[in-house]
């Protein structure tokens, strides 16, 4: 299909759903004398009866009813039931999270792929380095009913030659497209050098409110590898700024992402009190050795004292490593002690695959074809943890009394055989059926 055609496409289907969306109620007063149009106000959602089904419960799969009413989930058969859905056999659990990604920062790819995250049963996801004035054209055009509920990341700090420049630029010349650095300073991301940096430009950064802010952390104490041009493009913010972003983010309201390469990066994180580390360090470099890579104990009891979040964007890495087969083979073992760690702390795992395209669902198979968690622990993080991490104001990630009703059914159990996660038989989104 042409692209063009495919876009103008994608857009049309989203602009479908939006139009089959009942009126709202208009609050404007009636104007004397005029002919005011008769608006019909939003009709509730139907109340249904789910029946004949399995429901995961975070750790297994039980058969039960449930009711949705007025949008909610409950055990109590209301008086009047509107539609009967009758599971037969099938299996529902809460829909997926992405917890990181960047598929959704342009209109461009959200022409392409919001649609396609609801047809995955991804509902619900972060995305890790917007830029409010890139997101104010589209940003309404998602969470919506018919639509995946985004988090921006919308301040997303970095040093002035840092990541992701030499990614950015790279990328575009490969695909023909000039862009240099000019190009992302200032509007891609924020590029502070100094405190004086981040006091000049906060206001205009944080114009919009965002809920999450993003710091690049890069290696961020060795000076070495700050300073050799193989690293041009590749760095991040150095480590006296980050107890200053995290403190002026925390002060709006804000919660704090922190993209990590090592340990000590890691460590500098959660110490200035950021709320989710985006990566697990799981790259070695030039200047990145295997045991730069493991956590230390310390920062993994701190993490669990202050309920630091993790996202491993195991995936991703897999990927960058699949030509270093005897490379990788060294660094899992590094990974997996790292899980079993944070793990056995009881440190929030949360689910994102960080893949341009991909989805979470590449995530849960990575980390279960690896032996870091199991099916069950995988969709319990996908399903319940991540969920309720990006959106911790609402009713979600659980089939359970009050909580949205919300979820997809699949023909097979996903805790026996991960491939049922390919085939999304029915999806409901706060008590309307979106697909099928």
């Amino acid at each position: 299909m042409n692209p063009s055609f495919r876009r103008a496409a994608q857009f049309a289907g989203l602009a479908a759903i939006l139009s089959l969306m009942p009126p709202q109620v208009q609050a404007d007063e009636p104007v004397p004398g005029a002919q005011n149009p008769t608006i019909a106000p939003r009709l509730p959602a139907a109340t249904m009866a789910m029946v004949g089904g399995y429901w995961f419960d975070g750790t297994r799969f039980a058969k039960a009813t449930w009711y949705s009413v007025e949008g909610k989930f409950t055990r109590k058969r209301p008086r009047r039931v509107d539609i009967t859905i009758d599971l037969d056999g099938r299996y529902a659990m809460p829909p997926l999270a992405e917890g990181h990604n960047h598929n959704l920062q342009n209109r461009w790819s959200v022409r392409q792929m919001a649609d396609d995250y609801l047809r995955r049963g991804i509902f619900y996801n972060a995305q890790m380095a917007a830029h409010s004035d890139d997101i104010a054209g589209f940003r309404d055009l998602l969470n919506a009913p018919g639509a995946p509920d985004t988090l921006f990341a919308e301040a997303t700090f970095s040093a002035s030659n840092g990541h992701p420049i030499a990614l950015a630029v790279g990328n575009a010349r490969a695909s023909g497209y000039p862009l240099t650095p000019a190009d992302l300073i200032d509007k891609a991301f924020w590029a502070v050098d100094s405190v004086a940096d981040v006091e000049a430009k906060w206001a205009q950064a944080t114009a919009a409110q965002p809920k999450l802010v993003k710091i690049i952390l890069v290696d961020a104490n060795d000076e070495a590898s700050r300073i050799d041009p193989v690293n041009d493009g590749k760095t991040g913010v150095r480590p006296e700024l980050v107890p200053e972003i995290v403190r002026r983010a925390h002060a709006s309201g804000a919660r704090v992402a922190a993209h990590v390469q090592t340990a000590d990066d890691a460590r500098i994180a959660v110490e200035a009190g950021v709320d989710i580390l985006a990566h697990l360090p799981t790259s070695p470099s030039k200047y990145i050795t295997l045991d730069d890579l493991r956590l230390d104990d310390a920062t993994i009891a701190q993490m669990a004292k202050e309920g630091t979040m993790v996202i491993p964007t195991f995936e991703v890495y897999r990927q960058i490593w699949q030509r270093k087969p005897d490379q990788w083979a060294r660094i899992v073992p590094v990974v997996r002690d790292n899980m079993q760690r944070l793990g056995k702390a009881g440190v929030p795992i949360l689910t994102g695959s960080d893949l341009w395209g991909g989805s979470v669902i590449d995530e849960i198979k990575a980390l279960v074809a690896a032996g870091l968690m199991t099916p069950a622990e995988a969709l319990r993080a996908s399903s319940h943890v991540t969920a309720r991490a990006l959106f911790p104001d609402r009713a979600i990630g659980a089939i359970a009394e009050g909580a949205e009703t919300s979820f997809i059914v699949l023909d097979r159990d996903p805790t026996r055989d991960l491939s049922a996660l390919d085939r999304i038989e029915l999806a409901v989104k706060q008590g309307e059926v979106i697909a099928r």
